[in-house]
């Protein structure tokens, strides 16, 4: 669809000429505008899918903003006097509200809060309160004497230096990593932890995604065993059931 609304506004002649070679009838004025209507409101769905898709961006806390953004773009075309196209932004803002209504809730905010390229400017004014106390909670279980500290561990030199690194290290632990990670600009994981390594570890935590589909797969293979021509008569709920009880018997005595 875009292809053709480039060759509609770029080279129209061109197409035209296409079309009477081929013997086939000339666009509409309606269907032109309906091509150039249905690449603008599917435009930013596109972008969307893209940024989602795109290794860079793997991060549960990118979903909020994405969704954000796409219904603001897609409410902003309701002022554009869509002929044709209206119903479809309306439908699409109404299947993305219902599909990603589960977006409000503390696990996907504290992933968008605790990504260095959105921090707090997609959380809910009335929630944020709520996350930064929930981001002081996990920086304080994150803090472990087994986590490796941000200050490159060297041998020292002599008693004098040791005694440097002793405070060092102390003055390290006492830094309230929440302010400076809030207030940093750097954008990207790699330069806003840099320092800070116990938010680093609350990062990695609420952003990281299951890497591969072979959990869901797994249940893929057990449901076929489940759902066998003499048992073809169950219910989803039925079916359900007995496609955890198989994949957790190792944590029961039953037998399914």
């Amino acid at each position: 669809m875009d292809r053709m609304k480039t060759c509609i506004e770029e080279k129209p002649q061109e197409l035209h000429d296409v079309c009477e070679k081929m013997d086939i009838p000339r666009l509409k004025p309606s269907e032109i505008t309906f091509i150039k209507e249905y690449v603008m409101v599917m435009a930013p769905v596109s972008k969307a899918l893209d940024v989602l898709q795109s290794d860079k961006m793997a991060y549960l806390g990118v979903l909020i903003p994405t969704i954000n953004i796409l219904v603001e773009k897609l409410q902003s075309l309701k002022q554009e006097n869509l002929q044709y196209c209206g119903p479809l932004v309306n439908a699409i803002i109404s299947g993305v509200n219902r599909r990603f209504s589960y977006l409000s809730g503390k696990k996907y905010l504290m992933a968008t809060a605790s990504h260095p390229m959105f921090r707090m400017s997609y959380i809910p004014n009335e929630q944020k309160d709520d996350i930064i106390l929930r981001l002081k909670q996990e920086l304080s279980a994150a803090h472990s004497p087994h986590v490796a500290e941000t200050i490159v561990s060297r041998k020292p030199e002599n008693e004098s230096d040791e005694i440097t690194d002793y405070f060092s290290r102390n003055q390290e632990n006492v830094v309230d990593e929440l302010n400076i990670y809030l207030q940093s600009t750097a954008n990207t994981p790699d330069s806003a932890f840099q320092h800070l390594s116990k938010m680093k570890r609350v990062f990695i935590k609420c952003n990281t995604g299951v890497p591969a589909s072979a959990a869901c797969e797994r249940l893929f293979s057990v449901g076929k065993d489940i759902f066998l021509p003499k048992r073809n008569r169950l219910s989803d709920s039925h079916f359900e059931k007995l496609l955890l009880c198989r994949i957790n018997r190792s944590g029961t005595s039953a037998s399914v």
